[in-house]
């Protein structure tokens, strides 16, 4: 071993030898020298037994965790960090790769077999393969865990796939009825989930659900496969109110939609031709009652303000896959009687809204499913009255969903109805033709709202006035449209002017500045207008009667701002 077997008291000794002066003559920096150099010898000493090295030698010295992670030197961290890489790939994934190869390797054996014309011996090759990885688990079971759990895993998919082998997929069926193998198969997924959940284990509970799903779409029968279905829905909700399982909770929820989906598209994965089954009505049943399911997540833990891990992807993903697979749905089978069903979606999800209000403390759960079910009623309206006498009814319902965000006291609400109500707007400007109804209510409801978002602003928790100004904005251009289309020609200029005066009287009212500078900017577009368009047109009787109007608001609205001023001035000089 040489030199390299000193210790660190011999090498302090040495130290102490080569020095010549006494430490109590030293000055300050001398002793502060020493005291650097001995902790540099240290931290060598203690990187050298990190490596390994000088392992038999006791150091009665204990390290705190930054000293460890300073003394380490970089090129022995990375091999560290290399060599738990290596041990987790070798146990966990080597695992995994291994079950993955056994499990195929036993399949393709028993398809062999099968194919030699001995579907016997390939169902007792398969029961027996599976009851030797259990056996071979057991012994494990003390010293390899991961691996013990994987063997189990493979045990469990053999043996439901040798059951399945017993009627399904096989020329030659060892069982004479589809409903004994179903029995068989139902009691192997039973036991695996019962097994998985005495252990309560998420990914064996899990892939005992994702048998039961397949199950369901291999047997391919009405009376089945959505029953099995909605039932695999009701069975997440349970997991997840018990064990708080939300990722489980999550992949069933894909997993149901997208069978649902498959189902509705004549099960395409079973050979059949990509076409969609006529049993409609049952499916949009049990479609309808999945939703639901799912829905009443948003019940669970309901005191509690924070909500519950995982639930708002929930609720989010429940509404898009429900509302994809039921536009599929309409798209395809009741094109012309969707009413009843949006109607029956925006009764259900606005109720429920409300119960969530009562019940929860929850600020975005009830907000979502209210916004969810006018959505809903937006489309069954469509349906009742069609375009164009719909943008009357939606834009009243617009001024509804505000007044019950009053309750809610939801932003979320007022934002999205914001928002929907502007495309709507759009739209209508863009494609239909000009109806004098439509656009008074337009102007009417963004009127309506915008003194609603004035009112109870603080109710509405509504820091900024950037959605009442959107109001405001659109109720000055609504109304000049309005009045240009349902007005005569030579009385535009008048009725606009009209529109001002009405402004400037509802600041007073109100005591409200921007609709001084509403009525402001209605006489600045008249006057435009006036001299652009009805100069040109009108006859001499219609120009003296409409300057003369304009006129006389313009006086009137400069008298009120000069009475306004020296009022002002006579109270600063008061004080």
């Amino acid at each position: 071993m040489g030199h390299d077997m000193s210790c660190p008291n011999i090498s302090s000794r040495r130290y102490a030898m080569s020095e010549s002066e006494p430490a109590e003559d030293l000055p300050i920096e001398k002793i502060l020298e020493r005291l650097q150099s001995l902790e540099m010898r240290i931290t060598g000493i203690e990187a050298r037994l990190g490596s390994g090295r000088y392992a038999d030698v006791d150091i009665p010295h204990q390290r705190t965790s930054e000293d460890n992670i300073r003394s380490v030197p970089e090129e022995e961290t990375v091999e560290l960090d290399e060599a738990v890489l290596e041990s987790k790939i070798g146990e966990y994934g080597l695992a995994w790769l291994g079950s993955l190869v056994l499990f195929f390797g036993i399949i393709f054996l028993m398809t062999f077999t099968t194919n030699l014309g001995y579907p016997v011996f390939s169902s007792v090759l398969g029961y027996g393969a599976s009851i030797g990885v259990f056996i071979m688990a057991y012994f494990l079971r003390r010293s390899f865990p991961h691996l013990v759990f994987m063997l189990n895993v493979s045990g469990h998919l053999l043996l439901y796939y040798s059951t399945l082998r017993l009627y399904f997929f096989s020329a030659q069926p060892l069982v004479s009825g589809k409903g004994i193998d179903l029995l068989l198969i139902f009691l192997v997924i039973g036991i695996q989930l019962f097994i998985a959940l005495r252990e309560k284990s998420e990914l064996r509970t899990g892939i005992a659900m994702v048998l039961a799903i397949a199950t369901a779409l291999i047997v391919d029968q009405v009376n089945i496969t959505l029953p099995l279905l909605t039932f695999i829905s009701f069975s997440a909700f349970y997991f997840f109110v018990r064990y708080s399982w939300w990722r489980l909770f999550l992949v069933l929820l894909i997993l149901v939609y997208l069978s649902n989906l498959l189902w509705l598209m004549n099960n395409p994965l079973l050979g059949h031709p990509l076409e969609m089954i006529s049993s409609k009505s049952y499916h949009s049943i049990y479609l309808f009652i999945t939703g639901a399911i799912f829905a009443c997540t948003a019940l669970v833990r309901r005191n509690q303000t924070e909500p519950q891990r995982g639930l708002n992807a929930m609720i989010l993903l429940n509404a898009l896959f429900f509302s994809f697979v039921i536009l599929v749905v309409t798209l395809l089978f009741f094109e012309n009687t969707y009413v009843g069903i949006f109607g029956a979606i925006s009764f259900f999800c606005l109720a429920f809204s409300v119960l969530l209000k009562i019940l929860t403390k929850s600020p975005f759960t009830p907000s979502f499913f209210a916004c969810f079910g006018f959505m809903a009623l937006s489309v069954s309206v469509y349906g009742f009255v069609h375009l164009p006498d719909a943008y009357f009814f939606l834009t009243l319902q617009s001024f509804f969903v505000v007044s019950m965000a009053l309750w809610f006291r939801s932003r979320i609400i007022v934002v999205t109805n914001s928002i929907l109500y502007l495309g709507l707007l759009v739209i209508y400007l863009s494609f239909s033709p000009s109806i004098d109804r439509i656009n008074f209510c337009f102007a009417f409801v963004a009127f309506a709202t915008a003194r609603i978002l004035n009112w109870k602003k603080e109710r509405l928790t509504l820091k900024t006035d950037l959605m009442r100004n959107m109001y405001l904005v659109i109720l000055f251009f609504t109304m000049l449209f309005a009045f240009y289309h349902a007005i005569p020609g030579h009385y535009v200029t008048l009725s606009w002017t009209a529109v001002a005066a009405a402004y400037f009287i509802l600041s007073m009212i109100l005591h409200n500045i921007k609709y001084r500078w509403m009525a402001i900017a209605t006489i600045l577009v008249t006057v435009v207008y006036l001299f652009l368009v009805d100069l040109a047109h009108l006859s001499v009787g219609y120009r003296v009667i409409a300057f003369l109007f304009l006129a006389v608001i313009s006086f009137s609205a400069s008298l009120y701002y000069t009475k306004r001023i020296k009022k002002k001035k006579r109270g600063l000089k008061t004080q």
